[in-house]
C-alpha cells in the first residue's frame, strides 16, 4: 500500500506547517511551567495531636509496674500483706453497678 500526498488530506501545504504548530501537549507543558508552584499541606486537629501524644506516652510506659509488683511480693513473702475486705467489697459492688447500668 502506497500513501501519497498525506498532507493534502489534512489541508496542509507542506511538512513545515506541521512542525511549526505547537501540539496540545507542548501548550500544556508550557502553561505548567508558568503556573505558580502550589504545595500540599496537612494540618492535624487538636484531637489528633492529643492522640499522638498519648500513643507516645503509652509506648514508653511499661506494661507492668515492676516496683509495685516487687513491693507486693515482698509483703506477701514476709506475711505483712493485709487485704482490706471493705475495699474489695466496695470495688465488687461498684463493678456490679456499672454492669447493670
Amino acid at each position: 500500500m502506497k500513501i501519497e500526498n498525506l498532507y493534502q488530506n489534512f489541508n496542509i501545504q507542506n511538512s513545515e506547517q506541521v512542525k511549526q504548530t505547537p501540539s496540545e501537549a507542548q501548550k500544556v507543558a508550557t502553561n505548567a511551567q508558568e503556573a505558580p508552584v502550589r504545595e500540599d499541606r496537612v494540618e492535624l486537629s487538636q484531637t489528633a495531636r492529643d492522640i499522638k501524644k498519648i500513643e507516645s506516652v503509652l509506648k514508653t510506659t511499661p506494661e507492668v509496674r515492676t516496683e509495685k509488683v516487687n513491693a507486693l511480693k515482698e509483703q506477701i513473702e514476709t506475711g505483712s500483706y493485709q487485704v482490706d475486705s471493705q475495699k474489695v467489697a466496695n470495688a465488687m459492688l461498684a463493678d456490679l453497678l456499672k454492669d447493670l447500668a
